[in-house]
């Protein structure tokens, strides 16, 4: 088991050394399409897809958390998403409408880098539940986190229905890495920074990201790698795949 994990025990003693991805976000302009909430989190909002896992799950490698925060951003003030609904932090669903129509509450003031940590972690959990329930083979670390941060992003649903999954469980590790890339698409529309993370999810899958010299995820190390699959066959996330 890889020893940098993060999990909802680890994740503040953690906090100090990913300080450095909280730089990188501030300082890089981040396309719409990466502030998009998490399928997943629309799913926990109100289906039994979200229900809370019986145990913990298994934690994400920090290359996978890392992922994770990288692709989602960080907004420690409530925004809405494009598509209109209130969210915080790393792609956290405050409530299915804009923020002017909620009781912010809790969320009234900006996070700290701590609760931003502490909210992905109980966030992912539904996501790494399901990858445990669904895959029927062992997974490395890496994989475990790459498909983690996928189903995160794309939905359960999407992701228990998909070829991807059957690649996975069948063993065809290069099929499913070129599977990941066809999930590019939301709204109808093609976007770069959901081809990236494709990108680097599929990389992370096949152990090929190392990190900066501290271990940690860096996204010029992976969103070049892999070929892109033909436009017919790319699936929207608000979709599916048929």
């Amino acid at each position: 088991m890889n020893k940098k994990l993060i999990d909802g025990e680890r994740i503040r003693l953690r906090a100090p050394l990913i300080g450095s991805y909280f730089l990188a976000l501030t300082a890089s302009p981040i396309s719409n399409a990466e502030y998009l909430t998490p399928r997943s989190q629309i799913e926990d909002f109100g289906s039994s897809l979200g229900a809370a896992p019986s145990s913990v799950p298994r934690p994400m490698t920090s290359l996978g958390i890392g992922l994770v925060m990288d692709f989602e951003g960080w907004k420690p003030a409530a925004y809405n998403d494009p598509a209109g609904l209130c969210t915080i932090g790393f792609g956290h669903l405050i409530a299915m409408k804009k923020c002017a129509d909620v009781d912010l509450q809790q969320f009234a003031k900006p996070l700290t880098k701590d609760q931003g940590l502490t909210l992905l972690d109980e966030d992912t959990r539904s996501s790494r539940d399901v990858i445990q329930k669904l895959v029927t083979r062992d997974l490395d670390d890496n994989e475990f986190s790459a498909l983690s941060s996928f189903a995160f992003n794309v939905g359960k649903a999407n992701f228990g229905k998909s070829t991807l999954l059957k690649y996975v469980n069948s063993g065809d590790d290069k099929y499913a890495a070129s599977e990941f890339q066809r999930w590019v698409r939301a709204k109808g529309q093609v976007y770069k920074g959901l081809q990236d993370r494709r990108a680097c999810e599929s990389a992370l899958f096949l152990g090929r990201i190392i990190g900066d010299g501290d271990g940690m995820f860096t996204r010029a190390e992976c969103v070049t790698l892999g070929a892109a699959p033909s436009a017919e066959s790319l699936i929207d996330i608000d979709v599916g795949e048929n």
